[in-house]
């Protein structure tokens, strides 16, 4: 590992991004009650609905740690610094897991139906889903999985040496981020989300840990959803 400590109170930042966890999960199981209540409002407020209150749990987690820690942002979840190696490497980390789960069980297009629905509103929605994927949900949950909750479980578990650490804090981020991912789907979880959350997690995990940066997992999450929107919408 190339980085020393990033939070200067792990624990504290640790037990703000475990609340944060518990919230997502509530929310992902509230979803289905929001969406029958909606279901009369536009699909475009839905798809909004759904974007908000699933980004908001993650998102609010990373602040509110940043503010009670009294840490900088951008030093503390590895947003500071970047190098021409994040962006190869977390294009071929994108690529890898991407193909891994074309391997296993292949994106089925059509989705691009909706760009071109005569609904105003259904139109609408499927740009926000679909914009979301890529410029959003990406973001936020880097910040939360990889540059808070892995960095502070790192720096907690420091004492045990700095790899045992980084090996468990990159196992327990990408366990907490397949089960949220898993959580949504209950009993009938596809393969194909199984295996590309577990190497999503993995990918941005290990570049997180060697590079002490957020850049190579942002790039990988990125290019891991684009290409995944890109075959829905073929």
């Amino acid at each position: 590992m190339v980085r020393g400590r990033a939070w200067r109170h792990p624990w504290v930042a640790l037990a703000v991004a475990a609340v944060g966890a518990l919230l997502a999960a509530a929310v992902i199981l509230w979803l289905p009650s929001v969406h029958f209540a909606l279901a009369r409002w536009p699909a475009v407020v839905v798809a909004l609905v759904d974007l908000v209150l699933l980004s908001a749990p993650l998102l609010g987690a990373v602040f509110v740690a940043v503010r009670v820690t009294q840490e900088r942002f951008a030093a503390a979840t590895g947003l500071r610094g970047f190098s021409w190696i994040d962006a190869v490497a977390g294009l071929g980390v994108g690529l890898i897991a991407r193909a891994l789960v074309e391997l296993v069980a292949p994106t089925a297009g059509g989705l691009g139906g909706g760009l071109v629905s005569d609904d105003s509103s259904v139109l609408a929605a499927t740009i926000v889903a679909l914009a979301g994927a890529v410029l959003v949900t990406p973001v936020i949950e880097e910040l939360f999985f990889r540059g808070l909750l892995q960095r502070t479980l790192g720096d907690a578990l420091a004492g045990a040496g700095r790899w045992v650490a980084g090996a468990v804090a990159v196992l327990v981020a990408t366990a907490i981020f397949t089960g949220l991912h898993v959580l949504a789907y209950g009993a009938f979880v596809p393969v194909g989300l199984l295996v590309g959350t577990v190497a999503v997690g993995l990918g941005c995990g290990v570049l997180t840990l060697l590079t002490g940066r957020l850049a190579g997992a942002l790039i990988a999450h990125v290019v891991f959803n684009a290409i995944g929107v890109a075959l829905l919408i073929w």
